[in-house]
């Protein structure tokens, strides 16, 4: 993951777009350069493919140029990067190549939610505490719905209406996309730590409840790369959170990198990558995990609230 190449170039915003990724390979390769206490005519002819120092200034500084993988590679070698770095510059210079699935979706995806679904795609673990829904991520579509049109339940024209209407099948077709990422070979490791009281909430009546339960059921019991806690309501006694919606993302086992949203209700959120401030929220996150049972405790605890939502006769 990337998150060394973004901490050394001083970039701590995963890229969001293609542009944005190239930027960083762009930063980094100079960073590298001048580490390495070379001039870009040291560069020009010893490297393959920058025979010139327009070439090379075009891998620096370019922005509208495409980035060639087997020449950013040579660079970096040549400069004496690690192979681990290498890595997660060739994965930076392959998304700069490609089209974000959620660049179609402008009109429901905007700049923060975008740079959470980039920062998703480059985690190797991602950690997340929610006091009022189930995350997003382990939503049903059906859940999903009930949350987004009680958002737009006030009366309105026909014709508003109408498009939200459209607002929120495209809302609920960028969730369905998003969540295809626990399904990859190189999916996160995701842990989702759920206040009891989520548990207790009817949304969109006791079908759609009890199928989300189900789902969230399966998936602590099946899915090996996702690991779900419920915070009981008694070891929040012992302690609130330190926000009721937050995600720290990790893009490898260091601690550089890091990055936790805050998020507000829709409104955006806020996002820490400063360490002296992710720290506490990490720290706060770890407590809570300690405060949860084990596994086989939260799927008991699942299972009785499935088990108290019956059809009413």
């Amino acid at each position: 993951m990337q998150g060394r190449v973004l901490a050394l170039v001083g970039d701590n915003e995963s890229p969001t777009t293609p542009n944005a990724a190239a930027r960083v390979v762009r930063n980094y390769l100079t960073y590298l350069r001048k580490q390495a206490g070379l001039r870009q005519s040291d560069v020009v002819g010893k490297v393959p493919g920058i025979g010139s120092t327009a070439t090379l200034c075009r891998y620096e500084t370019a922005a509208k140029r495409k980035l060639d993988e087997e020449t950013v590679v040579a660079l970096c070698q040549f400069y004496g990067a690690s192979p681990e770095i290498i890595d997660e510059i060739l994965l930076l210079v392959q998304q700069s190549l490609q089209r974000a699935w959620w660049s179609s979706y402008a009109d429901v995806v905007g700049d923060v939610l975008a740079r959470v679904f980039a920062t998703e795609v480059v985690s190797k673990s991602i950690c997340t505490y929610q006091e009022f829904n189930v995350p997003g991520m382990l939503q049903t579509a059906a859940y999903a719905r009930a949350l987004m049109e009680d958002y737009y339940r006030l009366p309105a024209d026909e014709a508003t209406r109408r498009r939200n209407e459209e607002l929120v099948s495209r809302r609920l077709d960028v969730r369905r996309q998003r969540q295809n990422l626990l399904d990859q070979p190189d999916a996160p490791e995701f842990q989702a730590l759920i206040a009891e009281s989520v548990l207790a909430k009817r949304v969109g009546g006791t079908a759609v409840m009890r199928e989300q339960l189900r789902h969230l059921f399966n998936l602590a019991e099946n899915k090996p790369n996702v690991h779900i806690r419920i915070l009981p309501n008694a070891a929040q006694e012992q302690g609130g959170a330190r926000h009721p919606s937050m995600t720290l993302f990790k893009p490898h086992d260091g601690v550089e990198g890091r990055m936790v949203y805050l998020e507000n209700t829709n409104r955006g959120g806020e996002y820490l990558v400063d360490p002296s401030e992710v720290e506490p929220y990490q720290a706060c996150m770890d407590d809570l995990w300690t405060r949860t049972g084990r596994k086989d405790e939260t799927l008991d605890l699942l299972q009785d609230y499935i088990d108290r939502l019956v059809d009413p006769r």
